[in-house]
């Protein structure tokens, strides 16, 4: 994957009034009474316009850029009206010990609230006069937390300094933080009643044993004690230097992103990067189980796999293609009626509701294995038939390899039609490795892939 070139972008001071002339017009102390629309009776096929403009078209690229206090900025402008904005930090659970467990998902439930510059109540009318405050999200994971914001393409200006303010200058004021535990029941609630959320967090455990990515990034009740500005604090300081974070757009134009984000930060002291030890992850195995709500059993068979950008992670890739996946309720074309655990697995037991191969990847390492779900008393038998289905992968035929790539592929281009995807994409691999590969690099390296590649990568898995 070829490294990008980060344009770089000086901090500048500038007159207040001549940067707020460059605001959208809008109104934070006001709702304006609903006007009938003069357009209700037009179609689609008619102009509204006496002028029309011509239509300017230009193909999407993607765009860097790097404040001058470390923090990158990626763009790409698809020309949609939507404009999709996140902040990544690579700051997660993996980062937490026994003094702060639980910090990253408490830092997540306080996104939003009060800062230096708006209060909690402020910042929420905010966000629904700019009509994103049911996309305005933050998601803790195991080595980042995302602040995600959708809202029309005009009011990137507005939204940008919200963003910033989060990490920036959060307020923590103790009865925000009073009022914020009481989420920590509800997303273990959450956790515990999604059976695949759920399997997905025990497996991380097992796998990785009370290390790195094992540690989960749901708080537990018995992080409450830690649930305190002063630990958030001290967490924040300790990780979300600028130099840690990505700001991402999508539909936005590059340099207007650029020079938002160089504004909110110009006339502030952003929090200086600390030396960390980052411990590597330490693949321990093993086996956990608990009770759930499902009537059915829900498993996962994993194995350690590559972790992002090391060779191997295209042949694991097509391995997870060519294991594939199905369910019993559908069979319709393109669901994966001819994979291998739809023929191997799902058609032959009725007691199999579904199966799925998938691949995780960290920074340090991955995990690669099999998701399925079954009656609870043919369980064994499910994972005797997943475990033969993966062994089986030493030996892949040239067509189905050739039928890999192209659903890869295919894949790959469909999925980055999503801009909240491609929004996800590019965070996370700026975070990891600083490095960004479009679907187009991606589907050279998978036409590069070979029958003995594919073969070398399965018995090193397995």
């Amino acid at each position: 994957v070829p490294a990008p070139t980060f344009a770089p972008v000086k901090f500048q001071k500038e007159d207040v009034e001549a940067v707020m002339s460059e605001l959208p017009s809008f109104n934070f102390y006001e709702i304006k009474e609903p006007e009938p629309n003069p357009y209700a009776a037009s179609t689609l096929d008619k102009c509204i316009l006496l002028d029309p403009p011509s239509p300017v078209l230009t193909a999407p690229k993607a765009e860097f850029s790097q404040l001058e206090n470390g923090m990158k900025v990626a763009s790409v402008d698809k020309g949609g009206l939507t404009a999709r904005l996140g902040l990544y930090v690579n700051a997660g659970s993996r980062f937490e010990n026994t003094s702060n467990f639980g910090v990253s998902n408490m830092v997540s439930m306080m996104s939003y609230a009060s800062t230096a510059h708006l209060s909690q109540l402020r910042t929420v009318k905010t966000l629904e006069q700019l009509g994103c405050n049911a996309t305005a999200t933050c998601k803790a994971g195991r080595e980042d937390i995302a602040y995600t914001v959708g809202v029309a393409r005009e009011f990137m200006p507005l939204v940008v300094p919200l963003l910033v303010g989060n990490v920036l200058f959060p307020r923590l004021l103790p009865w925000e933080v009073q009022a914020a535990t009481k989420k920590v029941k509800e997303a273990k609630s959450q956790l515990e009643a999604d059976a695949d959320a759920m399997v997905s967090d025990l497996l991380h455990k097992a796998a990785y044993c009370n290390n790195s990515v094992g540690f989960s990034p749901v708080a537990s009740e018995r992080c409450l004690p830690y649930f305190t500005p002063e630990t958030i604090r001290a967490f924040l300081l300790d990780h979300f230097a600028p130099e840690r974070m990505v700001l991402v757009g999508v539909n936005v134009k590059h340099d207007e992103l650029s020079k938002w984000a160089m504004r909110s930060f110009a006339d502030y002291n952003a929090i200086p990067a600390k030396k960390r030890e980052v411990a590597k992850a330490v693949y321990t195995g093993g086996d956990l189980r608990m009770e759930g709500a499902s009537p059915f059993c829900h498993l996962a068979v994993a194995m350690e796999s590559g972790a992002w950008g090391q060779q191997d992670v295209a042949p694991i890739t097509l391995l997870q293609t060519i294991l594939g996946g199905g369910n019993a309720s559908s069979c319709a074309p393109g669901s994966g009626v001819t994979s291998r655990l739809h023929t191997q697995v799902v058609k032959q037991s009725p007691y199999v509701e579904s199966c799925a191969a998938f691949n995780t990847s960290y920074s340090d390492t991955g995990l690669f294995g099999v998701y399925g779900v079954s009656h609870p008393d043919k369980a064994g038998e499910m994972c005797a038939s997943i475990t033969k289905a993966m062994t089986g992968l030493t030996t892949v035929s040239k067509d189905e390899l050739t039928r890999a790539k192209a659903m890869l592929k295919g894949s790959l281009y469909r999925q980055m039609d999503d801009d909240s995807v491609l929004m996800q994409d590019m965070g996370s691999q700026l975070l990891m490795s600083g490095r960004y590969g479009s679907p187009a690099d991606f589907a050279k390296v998978i036409d590069a892939v070979t029958e003995a590649d594919l073969a070398a990568t399965a018995k090193k898995l397995l």
